[in-house]
């Protein structure tokens, strides 16, 4: 009898299949195999069939892009798609300063490349670099910089010579901290030229040329990069004894998205060279751009979700599936994004695309980004087709949960309980992508991951909270309108709407509060001994509880109760499940969250 069986993976059905085999050989047939010695030939076969099976099925995994889970593989199959993976990416600063030169002012100064300023972050300091030199005049005494781009982390600089003796001459950059957007190539004639060439990145080589000083780069092995040069025909040629310098910055990624607070300790020299020390100080430094857009390296399932679509779009913007894949490409530190045509808005804004991002580490992207992505999203766009960038807006959804427990099943105390509960909630939140443009809460789903967060917990009961932000226009009478695009609660009793404190042009003297009565917004404060609501006034603003709208007229805000004076105002949903639609994102605030236990 032929042995035909090849679909047994199992060590153990693989075993029963030899032994099958052998016992329909007539040599075999009442051979009792668990007793004989050739049981143990029998396992040797069946385990080396299955590793070699297990390693046949590995192999062929990685040959795919979907299946593949080795890096260096899934790197290899996008490359193949034209997909070039993102390094970790540094966060970015702007910031203005004056130095200011009391005696003997020279005519310029220049801060130094791989110098600047360092920001004292979470307990932790970090240093944020110029990567070019910066040259300023000096007028009456001070040298103004604005808009001075930093980068946290260190410059490095290495400096290889090209010897066309060697066969496979490679040259690698070691540090797999390298943001590869920050790398600056130049390629001097020899040793002891001064005269540089600067290389830039080849995007396209359709749009390369046998002289054009272009450098490729590409992810390799241990999450280090390699640099190419042309061959004289894509792109210009080395030549022998030339000298490669290559500068990036090496970063710790997100850690700092958000700094904004630094401090000056950079190099300056005047225009000859000569280097400045004291006396000279540093006035009027200021943060125009707080530190964004620092992010890891590339994950191996980003890569697989995004080399697709990348190669999908070829090079061209037209679907909005275009739009998002190259906006990723450029900006790596997205949430989320969601792209609309502006025949969708109201009212319609024909020849236009609108684009709204959510950044990993922000609520919106900063003035500078966007400009940066528009620039570069001119390479991609079709002529008549203008790009425009919409800040999200985020619906925060709090949760007041009250869990009760059995103290007979668990030795846990309930703040131990508590915590589970916010950990679980919290866990679900990274798989079940509800934190999203598009995205939609589902009440049931949270609560049934509320009561399977601990064997002991019997019952909980949840509310939900709807929060949007604003920002007050300080000092200046404004009209505000605030959409949740979902249906308010309507409660005859007790107020749908609150908000956090604010000080107004009116009553400068109080701290006031918002809230609703019978579809008006009403301003109020507490009276300090009985805590008593008093009405300052009945009228400032109008509620619309069908269509989750507010809206506030002529209001002139004087300070908030945050330092950036933002205004939260929090609403009672009519239904407990809660879905947004096109730039409105959703994100369940697990912090401003409240999750109580009780034990039965």
């Amino acid at each position: 009898m032929p042995y035909t069986q090849v679909n047994n993976l199992d060590f153990a059905d693989i075993k029963t299949a030899l032994k099958e085999y052998m016992r329909a050989e007539t040599e075999f047939t009442d051979y009792d195999f668990e007793g004989s010695v050739i049981s143990q030939l029998i396992d040797v076969l069946a385990y080396n069939t299955y590793y070699t099976a297990f390693n046949a099925n590995m192999v062929v995994n990685e040959l795919f892009l979907d299946s593949s889970t080795l890096r260096d593989n899934v790197v290899a199959l996008a490359k193949q798609l034209g997909y070039a993976p993102k390094s970790i990416t540094s966060p970015k600063a702007e910031v203005d300063l004056q130095l200011f030169f009391p005696n003997n002012s020279p005519s310029n100064v220049i801060i130094k490349r791989g110098g600047g300023f360092v920001t004292n972050y979470d307990g932790s300091l970090y240093q944020y670099v110029v990567k070019e030199d910066y040259k300023q005049p000096v007028v009456n005494g001070t040298a103004t910089f604005e808009d001075l781009p930093i980068y946290e982390g260190t410059l490095i600089t290495t400096k290889t010579l090209v010897d066309t003796s060697l066969k496979n001459q490679r040259f690698i950059i070691e540090n797999n901290g390298a943001d590869t957007s920050t790398l600056t190539v130049k390629v001097f004639e020899n040793a002891n030229s001064t005269a540089e060439t600067i290389f830039s990145k080849a995007e396209n080589i359709l749009e390369v040329g046998a002289d054009d000083t272009v450098y490729f780069i590409s992810e390799i092995e241990d999450e280090r990069y390699e640099i190419f040069f042309g061959d004289g025909v894509l792109g210009k040629k080395l030549g022998n004894q030339n000298i490669v310098e290559i500068s990036y910055v090496a970063t710790n990624g997100p850690v700092t998205n958000g700094a904004n607070n630094f401090i000056f300790n950079g190099s300056v020299v005047d225009g000859d060279g000569n280097s400045l020390g004291v006396p000279f100080s540093v006035s009027d430094l200021t943060t125009s751009s707080a530190a964004s857009g620092g992010a890891t390296i590339e994950s191996v399932s980003k890569i697989k979700y995004n080399a697709p679509k990348y190669f999908g779009s070829q090079n061209r913007a037209v679907t909005s599936n275009d739009y998002s894949a190259i906006v990723r490409k450029i900006y790596p530190a997205i949430s989320d994004i969601i792209v609309f045509g502006g025949e969708d808005q109201e009212p319609p804004a024909y020849g236009k695309v609108f684009i709204s991002v959510k950044p990993s580490e922000a609520a919106a992207l900063s003035t500078f980004t966007k400009n940066q992505l528009k620039t570069e999203l001119k390479k991609y766009t079709v002529a008549s087709i203008r790009p425009e960038f919409v800040d999200p807006s985020i619906l925060y959804v709090e949760l007041n949960t009250s869990v009760y427990f059995d103290g007979t099943k668990t030795q846990l105390l309930s703040t131990d309980i508590a915590s589970k509960v916010s950990t679980a909630v919290q866990n679900y939140l990274t798989t079940s992508g509800t934190e999203k443009f598009n995205g939609k809460f589902r009440y049931s789903k949270f609560v049934g991951v509320i009561d399977g967060s601990e064997r002991a917990i019997n019952s909980n009961d949840t509310t939900v909270t709807m929060r949007k932000d604003f920002i007050a226009q300080i000092n200046a009478s404004t009209y505000y309108e605030i959409c949740y695009k979902n249906a308010f609660l309507k409660d005859c009793d007790d107020p749908v709407v609150s908000s956090t404190g604010m000080t107004v042009f009116e009553h400068p003297t109080y701290t006031s509060y918002l809230e609703d009565r019978s579809g008006k917004l009403v301003l109020y404060r507490l009276d300090s001994i009985t805590g008593d609501k008093i009405v300052l006034n009945d009228s400032v603003g109008d509620v619309n509880y069908d269509t989750g709208e507010i809206k506030i007229y002529d209001f002139t805000i004087l300070k908030g109760s945050f330092t950036d004076n933002r205004i939260e105002l929090r609403v009672k949903p009519a239904n407990k499940d809660i879905e947004v639609k096109r730039e409105m994102y959703l994100s369940v605030d697990v912090s401003n969250s409240k999750f109580v236990a009780y034990k039965e």
